[in-house]
């Protein structure tokens, strides 16, 4: 097929295929070097991924780097068919999957609890694109029980980086250096004042996780938590051990997961997708912002195509290499930075989606390159913690955000620790009883003065507006 311009003026041109747009890199948009050069640095970060697939499907570190390959390399789809966003991780889910895994033997029987989390998050992704019910099923869900889902993220985090054997336990230094330095750049209004009096702190917040990990490293290796960096200069590029990946990790290899395991995983199928659902929000935010300063090029944001792309990634992901962060819609923080300077007018970036595309290329080629995995390899561990601790204050701070009445504070609040420590199933079924029975019921509503129609409208708006404003002052720059 031939490169096909669409009917709107200023669109980038593209191959149609179906829901896609399909793009080639170098043929219908430029690389980007700026952000292909924050890619080869910032790639390293994916590596963190490392040690959920060592310490909690049990695999040898270079199987679990061929996965992550393969996970990288999947985040290019977005770019290639046509979403303008750098796609990323499911982040809030982590805690919850973890947890969920644990309740499986490590080895086969835990990678096909993984297959089936994962095989479910994609079929829901696939079925919200196709029939474009995202938005009613989101707003169906009461506010009270989406606090809940992410209150619960710091309990299940803490509970488990307490426990002996944790990195928060062994590297403790490096650990909170690295979180308190993460926290400090995302949200510190000193920071965010700042940022343009010193240059130092601008460049730091701009490439969000690396110098919160490069710190964590410095003091665990100064301290003694972790070992030094060793860097390899004779492989230079890692090729994927395809059979291995076939023969230990696949559905081929481990069979396709009973009924039952499908049947547990439901509940956390759903919350994983609310929770990804503020993605497709925020992308179609910044996205209408970028478009609003720039009237050289028309930019097609679709969330049913994201969908359809994430659910994807998903079921690729779940049938050849399961992966616990999952593959979620959308990287805030590097979204916003290629946002910005995408603002900065045509010289600064031709295309919005030759930036994004230029960053996830330039990752998957960083993931790739042994000297710079080998320099990594000892923060991985810390690095994976201190993602999770800094994404358990990010989810407690929006999930109090949803909770405008005590009475939503309430429910949020006993349904957060059903979740820690009972599981998404119960969570689910004790958050929509108590919803039921305290916050919908008309006698109810009237007893507990509730708000009008219109007043309730006018709080969700300015909540929305608000976690908003929170996921965009998140690695801002």
């Amino acid at each position: 097929m031939s490169p096909k311009r669409a009917k709107r003026a200023n669109e980038l041109p593209f191959i149609p295929l179906g829901p896609f747009q399909w793009r080639i890199p170098g043929i219908h948009y430029r690389v980007e070097y700026v952000e292909f050069f924050q890619g080869l640095i910032l790639g390293a970060t994916a590596l963190s991924s490392i040690p959920y697939l060592t310490d909690n499907l049990g695999l040898p570190y270079e199987l679990a780097w061929s996965c992550v390959i393969i996970e990288v390399f999947m985040y290019m789809l977005h770019g290639w068919l046509g979403d303008p966003v750098v796609p990323g991780w499911i982040t809030p889910t982590l805690p919850f999957t973890l947890a969920y895994l644990n309740g499986f033997e490590k080895g086969p029987d835990r990678i096909q609890a993984m297959i089936a989390l994962q095989l479910l998050v994609a079929f829901v992704f696939i079925f919200m694109g196709i029939t474009k019910l995202a938005d009613k099923f989101v707003n169906g869900v009461p506010n009270s029980i989406k606090g809940g889902i992410l209150i619960a993220a710091p309990i299940t985090v803490l509970q488990g980086q307490l426990s002996d054997g944790s990195q928060l336990m062994t590297a403790p230094v490096a650990t909170l250096a690295g979180t308190l330095l993460l926290a400090f750049l995302s949200f510190s209004p000193f920071c965010e004042k700042n940022r343009s009096k010193y240059k130092i702190l601008d460049i730091m917040a701009k490439y969000g996780n690396l110098f919160p990990y490069l710190i964590a490293m410095v003091a665990g290796v100064a301290l003694g938590e972790l070992s030094k960096p060793v860097l390899e200069l004779g492989t230079v590029i890692r090729i994927p051990d395809f059979s291995n990946i076939f023969h230990t990790v696949s559905i081929f290899a481990v069979g396709f997961p009973p009924l039952s395991k499908f049947i547990s995983a439901i509940p956390l199928a759903l919350i994983c997708y609310v929770l990804a659902f503020g993605d497709f929000v925020t992308s179609k935010t910044l996205v209408e912002e970028a478009q609003e300063s720039r009237s050289d090029e028309y930019i097609d944001f679709n969330s049913s195509r994201s969908n359809l792309i994430s659910g994807l990634r998903n079921l690729i992901l779940a049938i050849f290499a399961p992966f616990p962060p999952l593959a979620g819609p959308l990287w805030v923080g590097m979204t916003v930075s290629v946002a910005m300077r995408y603002k900065e007018g045509k010289k600064a970036m031709k295309s919005l989606i030759g930036g994004m595309s230029s960053f996830r290329m330039a990752t998957f080629i960083s993931v790739i390159l042994v000297p710079i995995v080998s320099f990594m390899k000892p923060i991985m561990g810390v690095g994976s913690a201190i993602t999770l601790l800094f994404q358990a204050y990010v989810c407690a701070r929006i999930g109090m955000e949803y909770c405008q009445s005590n009475t939503d504070k309430s429910i949020a609040g006993v349904m957060a620790a059903v979740l820690a420590f009972k599981g998404s199933g119960w969570a689910l079924l004790v958050g929509f009883v108590m919803n039921l029975l305290l916050s919908n019921m008309d006698f109810q509503k009237k007893k507990l003065g509730a708000l009008t129609t219109e007043e309730l409208d006018q709080v969700e708006a300015k909540r929305n507006e608000e976690v908003q404003r929170l996921l965009t002052q998140k690695k801002q720059g």
